[in-house]
């Protein structure tokens, strides 16, 4: 699920505490849940990257460290839609499948 408010590359992270799921575009380890305000580790609890909010695709980078996903992240916000589509290409999305748009 991601939440209406989301960008192209915003992390979407899930509260553990109060299961509460929002967009976070920060750089730090931990997040602030705005429901509950409980400090959470963005990598632990995180959904997965988005690449089209319109589309609703979330790309599956759990697996990866800190800077790819940053770069990921910066690489999506600046609107390019070759990237987009290159990322959808090389990465699966949370449903495990490879999707274009």
């Amino acid at each position: 699920m991601i939440p209406e408010y989301a960008k192209p590359g915003d992390t979407v992270v899930n509260c553990p505490r109060g299961g509460y799921v929002w967009p976070y575009s920060g750089s730090h380890l931990r997040a602030t849940c705005p429901s509950c305000g409980y400090k959470c580790e963005v990598t632990e609890n995180q959904k997965g990257i988005v690449v089209s909010p319109e589309d609703g695709i979330l790309v599956d980078v759990d697996r990866y460290d800190q800077s790819v996903r940053k770069a990921l992240s910066l690489g999506l916000k600046r609107s390019d839609r070759e990237y987009r589509s290159g990322i959808a290409e090389v990465f699966p999305t949370k449903g495990g499948e490879f999707c274009e748009f």
